[in-house]
């Protein structure tokens, strides 16, 4: 249940942390990536099988409301500052969350069922940090739809792949075998433990401790890029705390957790990052980096990243209208559709009725 944060469970994160160069995604949710073969020969939404649950089984509203309180629990245990840069707050993780996994049941050929979806919330309480971030289910929220690779897609479970390519900004796109390192995802997520890099949109396998990275090949959860230059390649080390030394042969900061590498050059310390709403200054701000709850930081050209400075804008509501590039971002599991309102583009959230491409 990937598509889009959670493509999200960390893109949109990592992207207002591209001083980190890390760029979020999507999602990547248990069920916005809708998941397995059922086995009882039939798929939510299709005729003839029951679209909220079986009698003897959950609906689709208690196993999603299940789903959607497991993945944000996670979420705010493993970083409460990335719920409220994404979400704003507990209770919209849940909401969303859910919204998105109770779409995807009721698409068609859709291979998840309620049952499925309460068996990978649970298993979702198992489940490490670096896992969560990166993108990387347990076994249980593995599913796959009945569709072959080149059919039309709303959302991965529909897929016998778990793979919808296409999908960011549109909603319909086509099932296909998951990204490898170094494809594109300017217009598609990333696949399992990939981050979407924002400087080359390409897709790159996090790094592990002390592998090399630089700002094109990032490092996986709780990890730093350290000792990398414009011509040097550094190595994953693990990311400091408040109050740590950082920068130059030390490790950097945990940006994802909340923390900043700030100070004059030799001795720079982690402190906490800032966080502001809609319409105000962001980025680098040399003593403190500022991010945007609810929204992104972006400047005239799109997200600011490096050193850059900009302004935030909050996250449009569904239905209205939204910009990829310049912003504003829309909320997950909507997507900002180009064209969907005859005209430019618009944050629209994909559901069953939509969801039916081919």
């Amino acid at each position: 249940m990937r598509n889009g944060a959670s493509g999200r469970i960390v893109e949109r994160a990592r992207k207002q942390a591209g001083w980190m160069a890390l760029a979020l995604i999507a999602a990547i949710s248990a069920c916005g990536k809708s998941s397995t073969s059922p086995t009882d020969g039939g798929h939510p939404g299709e005729a003839g099988t029951p679209s909220d649950g079986s009698s003897d089984g959950p609906s689709i509203a208690t196993a999603c409301g299940e789903l959607g309180q497991a993945l944000c629990a996670k979420r705010m245990s493993c970083s409460s500052v990335n719920v409220a840069l994404v979400y704003g707050d507990l209770a919209t993780c849940v909401a969303r969350e859910t919204l998105n996994c109770a779409n995807a049941l009721a698409s068609p050929n859709e291979g998840d069922t309620p049952a499925m979806v309460e068996a990978c919330a649970t298993a979702y309480a198992a489940v490490s940090c670096a896992d969560y971030h990166q993108d990387n289910p347990p076994a249980a929220c593995n599913v796959v739809g009945p569709r072959a690779a080149g059919m039309a897609c709303t959302f991965d479970g529909q897929c016998a792949s778990d793979y919808c390519s296409g999908i960011k900004n549109a909603l319909c796109g086509t099932c296909a075998a998951p990204p490898a390192a170094g494809a594109s995802c300017a217009g598609s997520f990333c696949g399992h433990g990939q981050e979407c890099v924002e400087a080359t949109m390409l897709c790159q396998t996090y790094g592990a401790s002390t592998a090399s990275c630089s700002a094109d090949l990032p490092c996986g959860d709780t990890l730093s890029c350290t000792g990398a230059t414009t011509t040097v390649a550094g190595t994953c080390q693990t990311a400091e705390a408040s109050g740590a030394a950082c920068g130059g042969t030390s490790p950097g900061c945990d940006g994802f957790r909340g923390f900043f590498c700030a100070g004059a050059t030799g001795a720079k310390t982690c402190v906490p990052i800032s966080y502001v709403t809609d319409g105000m200054p962001c980025g680098d701000q040399a003593s403190t980096f500022v991010q945007c709850t609810k929204g992104s930081c972006y400047t005239s050209t799109g997200l600011a990243t490096g050193t850059q400075v900009g302004t935030c804008k909050a996250n449009a509501a569904d239905g209205a209208g939204c910009d990829p590039v310049l912003g504003p971002a829309c909320t997950f599991p909507a997507r900002c559709v180009s064209g969907a309102d005859g005209g430019g583009s618009t944050c629209v959230v994909p559901t069953g009725a939509n969801a039916n491409c081919g």
